[in-house]
């Protein structure tokens, strides 16, 4: 039931603030504004207000603004200034802009208002450094703490992944500050990131992951190497060959070298230390041989907590964080959506409603603060992807305007239908896409 009403909640505000800014604009620009709606198909709730019926249609999964328009029906001869295709084309520009731009205050205001509020996040510490990753060769180890990223000051994760996305492009290394428990800052030098790697996985990949984990088994994988050698969930792993082991990072470094070679492994189990033999099995990750035991690690619940800070911003500088937020996300929207285009991106990662509503149960029940997180990102992939140059999409709408600005007359109407429907084509292969993943990624088997 959660999950349904934050569905509910999250696509009847954005669907609604959409619309109501193509609305708003239409208004001040003099153009009558038959019906709002709020969804697709036949009317369940309607009431009129002014010149406009309002209404709750039966398909929630959009909504429409219907304008005064002689293409569609005739209009009365004192009405037809007042028709959207007889406007300056700038007029119609401003009324086709007005609906993602919207969605855009919208994030930005969300932004803003959680920065100011007050909201956790993780400190920028990395909770593990996969092996052999760009982070591990650059010297970064685990529970290192990144103060700064180029110019960029860093606090969170967040902050830490906008200042990766900002760095990438170039061909100099990413000089980086961390410092480590106990040992002060220290400069090191991450290899340059290629605008083709941004992603929002993009710390993952570059080997710097939140999690920090520990020796302490929470799963063997049967017919493992670990099962083999008679390892069981809720062991500690505290030593490889007498050397002790600080922690998972310095267990995976060794394990990762020594596959197909017997090794002496030192548990702690029940409060007692027992010694097992075990040889890690070969498997090949990126042409590389690496070892592997075939055991899931524990989270560091202590230093998980630890990783928690609660930040609070005051005006100003909510409002600041908030829009460089809001256009890093909205860069990176754009960046993924191109990589799919030419095949550099898997097209698995486009969602659907099934994906908006699992992650919106799920934001709504991590808490306010999470939620709104979410909904702002939502607003803003709405109003970045409305804008791509599609027909139907609010971008094809301002296609054709901005070209009838340049030549001074409308595009001919057959040219237009036929852009309506391959944009319709495209829009109907996408949402087939897109349920396609939600189904593949949500339904067992």
């Amino acid at each position: 039931m959660l999950t349904l009403l934050a569905f509910i909640v999250t696509l009847g505000l954005l669907v609604t603030v959409h619309e109501y800014g193509h609305y708003w604009v239409a208004k001040r620009c003099g153009i009558k504004v038959q019906t709002f709606s709020i969804g697709f198909g036949k009317p369940l709730l309607t009431w009129q207000r002014g010149e406009t019926t309002w209404q709750l249609a039966m398909l929630p999964l959009g909504g429409y603004v219907k304008m005064l328009d002689e293409r569609e029906a005739p209009v009365a001869p004192f009405e037809q200034h007042r028709a959207f295709n007889q406007q300056h084309p700038w007029k119609k520009i401003a009324v086709v802009l007005a609906g993602p731009m919207a969605n855009l205050i919208l994030a930005c205001a969300l932004y803003a208002g959680l920065n100011g509020y007050g909201f956790d996040a993780m400190r920028a510490v990395a909770g593990q450094v996969a092996v052999d990753s760009p982070a591990a060769r650059a010297g970064i180890r685990s529970g290192d703490e990144i103060v700064r990223v180029g110019e960029h000051d860093i606090e969170t994760w967040d902050q830490l992944f906008i200042a990766l996305i900002d760095e990438a492009g170039g061909d100099t290394p990413i000089e980086m500050k961390v410092r480590s428990p106990g040992e002060g800052e220290r400069t090191v030098a991450l290899p340059p990131v290629a605008v083709s790697q941004i992603s929002p996985q993009l710390p993952t990949s570059l080997g710097l992951l939140v999690a920090p984990l520990s020796s302490r088994i929470a799963q063997v994988t049967p017919g493992s190497a670990a099962a083999r050698a008679g390892l069981r969930a809720g062991d500690t792993i505290v030593a490889l060959d007498g050397l002790r082991l600080k922690d998972w990072s310095a267990l995976q470094a060794e394990i990762a070298r020594r596959g197909g070679q017997a090794v002496e492994l030192t548990v702690k189990r029940d409060g007692q230390e027992v010694a097992l033999t075990a040889t890690p099995e070969v498997a090949t990750v990126d042409g590389r041989k690496v070892g592997r035991l075939g055991v899931v690690p524990s989270l560091d619940q202590t230093r998980w907590a630890a990783q928690r800070v609660h930040l609070q911003y005051g005006p100003v500088e909510a409002i600041g964080q908030g829009l460089s937020k809001a256009w890093t996300y909205a860069r990176i929207t754009l960046v993924m959506f191109g990589r799919m285009l030419v095949g550099a991106a898997p097209l698995d990662q486009i969602s659907g409603p099934v994906t908006i509503a699992v992650y919106a149960g799920e934001s709504a029940r991590a808490g306010i603060g999470v939620y709104i997180d979410y909904l702002a990102l939502i607003s803003l992939s709405l109003a970045v992807l409305n804008l791509l140059p599609i027909p139907l999409l609010d971008g094809g709408h301002l296609m054709y305007h901005t070209a009838e600005l340049l030549t001074g007359r409308p595009v001919p109407a057959r040219l237009e239908a036929i852009g309506q429907r391959i944009g319709l084509a495209l829009l109907l292969g996408l949402m087939a896409l897109a349920l396609f993943n939600d189904f593949n990624r949500f339904l067992p088997g």
